[in-house]
């Protein structure tokens, strides 16, 4: 295999991995439509508990599975926990067995993973949804321009920073002590930057992208999953499974799997309703919550398997090149431990 094809870790180029997804897209909702159904119904449904933030749009597969049916449809009966932005809240959820899965982002997942805990991913939802941000005819306008600047995060091991940490380092900044990283909450972030104590922000939606909406005029994206390079062709968040729910219960894994990845095909073609349905979870006004499913990427994430595999290898040789994963995990074999292929 040609170095094109490869890079020195083992790991599939991003060239690679980027190639393989229309072909996957075009794959996926027949794959994702067939038959868990025939292996549940025999018992009736199957009984099960996901969590969920209850607030993250971009994850808005969760609540339209439920309202649609797509739970049903699949022999499920499930118990969406919502976890509010307590990640690590759901993680030890998940791990402890106190509910079988959530979703979440990649970015988040890898670090833990990468420790041992006891949860693989089935599946990857969609892509697109974090989004850097600064003052409109400022300096900053690109990642280079943001040596050493300070720039706003809502965690300091958000999805978010870790996202932009990477993009720095490519773009030759070291990202520990060539930036200043600063804590604040979501919807201060406009202010900060207005006020000159950050001069650029990151998060994910729906929060960054309404910080954007109440600054059109002040406030730009200058960067972000949607407008980088391989980013917007691939997965940001994923469905994780506990370990032994996963071997032990692979019909429910797989159903729920199918079910989420059916919910994200639908919210493709019914951005509106979907919209509407999410007006139940949130304040924001529905032509704004359509503006913001409409950006995201729902309509080619579904990945599993290999596809999966591949994903996620590229996701961790980025963090273990800023140093959020271990110099001596090998990405790619990270990778193949961490998913699961319950759809075949």
């Amino acid at each position: 295999m040609s170095d094109e094809n490869i890079l020195k870790n083992g790991v599939l180029s991003r060239r690679s991995v980027i190639a393989g997804a229309a072909g996957f897209a075009i794959g996926a909702p027949l794959a994702a439509g067939l038959g868990s159904q025939a292996s549940l119904a025999q018992s009736g449904p199957t009984k099960l508990k996901l969590g969920w933030s209850g607030t993250g749009i971009c994850l808005i597969s969760v609540p339209v599975a439920a309202e649609k049916g797509f739970f049903t449809k699949h022999g499920l009966d499930v118990e969406i926990v919502k976890f509010g932005s307590n990640f690590d809240g759901s993680l030890e959820a998940v791990a402890s067995g106190k509910i079988d899965a959530t979703v979440n982002f990649i970015l988040r997942f890898l670090k833990p993973l990468e420790q041992g805990i006891n949860i693989r991913f089935t599946g990857a939802l969609h892509g697109g949804c974090i989004r850097v941000i600064s003052a409109v005819d400022s300096q900053e306008t690109d990642y280079k321009s943001l040596k050493g600047k300070s720039i706003g995060v809502v965690d300091m091991a958000s999805a978010g920073k870790n996202f932009l940490a990477v993009q720095l380092f490519k773009a030759g900044i070291n990202p520990e002590n060539e930036v200043n990283w600063r804590v604040y909450p979501v919807d201060l972030l406009g202010e900060a930057i207005r006020k000159g104590e950050i001069q650029a922000a990151v998060d994910a939606d729906p929060g960054i992208f309404l910080v954007l909406k109440n600054n059109e005029d002040k406030l730009h994206e200058i960067g972000g999953l949607l407008t980088t390079d391989p980013y917007k062709d691939l997965s940001c968040c994923g469905i994780a499974v506990r370990k032994d729910f996963a071997e032990n219960n692979k019909p429910a894994s797989a159903a729920l799997t199918r079910a989420l990845l059916d919910s994200a095909d639908w919210v493709t073609k019914n951005p509106d309703e979907a919209a509407q349905i999410f007006t139940a979870y949130s304040p924001i006004a529905k032509s704004t919550l359509g503006e913001i499913i409409r950006s995201h990427t729902h309509q080619h994430h579904f990945g599993s398997g290999q596809r999966l595999r591949d994903e996620i290898a590229l996701y961790a040789g980025d963090l273990r090149s800023v140093g959020i994963i271990r110099p001596r995990t090998d990405p790619k074999a990270l990778a193949e431990r961490v998913v699961v292929d319950v759809l075949t």
